[in-house]
């Protein structure tokens, strides 16, 4: 079988003209900036062009933000999905493993942060990054950005006896 040669960020940039491109230590794509962020050292790796498709995915969606985690983890997949097709487009195959593996990373987070800080109960997100407990009626606050570390923020707790 013929090894695929893996498409180069110019030939990515011609494609893609609408779409501004830029060096980053992190990948990740910028409604407001209308800029794809890569990672330069990344891209001789078939990973790291999956990882760019994926960013350029979210660009192709128009995707600007999310006021959910669940919503994220939908713009996510969606991501994931545009990035196989143009995979497709330039001879290469991105596996469902690996698309599943990356949407784990963000499953594993949106779990963290529903956990109860008080009583480990699964909760549920009532707005944008608060989450309440059923269970013991504990409320909390997490942080809105999926890079930060984890850590969950009590809010007074509502209980009444």
């Amino acid at each position: 079988m013929p090894k695929t040669t893996l498409p180069s960020i110019s030939e990515i940039k011609k494609q893609f003209p609408q779409f501004s491109f830029a060096e980053n230590e992190i990948f990740h794509w910028s409604p407001q900036d209308n800029c794809v962020y890569y990672d330069e050292a990344e891209l001789y790796r078939k990973e790291g062009i999956f990882q760019l498709l994926h960013e350029l995915g979210h660009a192709l969606a128009g995707h600007t933000n999310y006021t959910s985690g669940i919503q994220l983890l939908k713009i996510e997949a969606e991501a994931w999905k545009q990035a196989k097709d143009l995979a497709t487009s330039y001879g290469l195959k991105i596996s469902n493993k690996q698309i599943e593996r990356c949407l784990d990373s963000y499953r594993d987070w949106l779990y963290l942060r529903s956990a109860c800080p008080n009583c480990e109960t699964v909760a549920l997100e009532t707005e944008a990054n608060h989450y309440h407990c059923f269970n013991c009626m504990q409320k909390w606050k997490v942080p809105a950005d999926q890079r930060t570390r984890h850590y969950r923020l009590k809010l007074v707790n509502q209980l009444t006896n």
